[in-house]
């Protein structure tokens, strides 16, 4: 497998907290994984209060980023490289351990999945660390982007966010 497509062994030292939800509708196309994938990444320990972005009229990105405001945070999706990483014009790079949801493709089928992932210790490839399906087969590549989620104003999190 590439770079960044395994699953990542657990790590006493990582931080912030990761929380382990599972998906609860696993329709292709507007199931909730994007839903408990970032309900994990921002540590919550429930799905309450928190919406299927995917089944939204308004489309995912957008009521993502309306949740997200809500607690004073921002999204900030990157397109990875052909290798499965983060570019390396990426600038300033998210500090190594930053949860993230991260995008490919689901083994179950030919259609897309998110779950949880954490920039590696080199600063550039992602460990996959939580599958909220349940059978945790995490992705296929390729993986195509991550998405970070920074305090509102918070510049040193950034990435490019024109980079969709």
């Amino acid at each position: 497998l590439p770079v960044g497509i395994e699953a990542a062994p657990a790590s006493a030292d990582a931080a912030p907290h990761v929380s382990k939800l599972a998906q609860t509708d696993f329709t292709p196309g507007s199931g909730n994984a994007l839903q408990a994938a970032v309900a994990c990444a921002l540590g919550l320990e429930s799905l309450d209060g928190v919406p299927n972005f995917v089944a939204a009229p308004e489309g995912y990105e957008a009521s993502l980023s309306s949740f997200l405001s809500g607690r004073g945070l921002r999204v900030c999706k990157v397109k990875l490289n052909e290798a499965g990483c983060l570019p390396a014009d990426v600038a300033p790079v998210p500090a190594v351990g930053t949860p993230c949801v991260v995008r490919g493709t689901s083994p179950r089928g030919d259609f897309g999945h998110v779950l949880v992932g954490r920039v590696a210790a080199d600063g550039a490839s992602l460990d996959l660390v939580h599958d909220p399906h349940p059978d945790s087969t995490m992705l296929r590549p390729p993986l195509v982007w991550c998405a970070f989620f920074p305090a509102e104003g918070d510049a040193s999190a950034s990435a490019d966010e024109s980079r969709r």
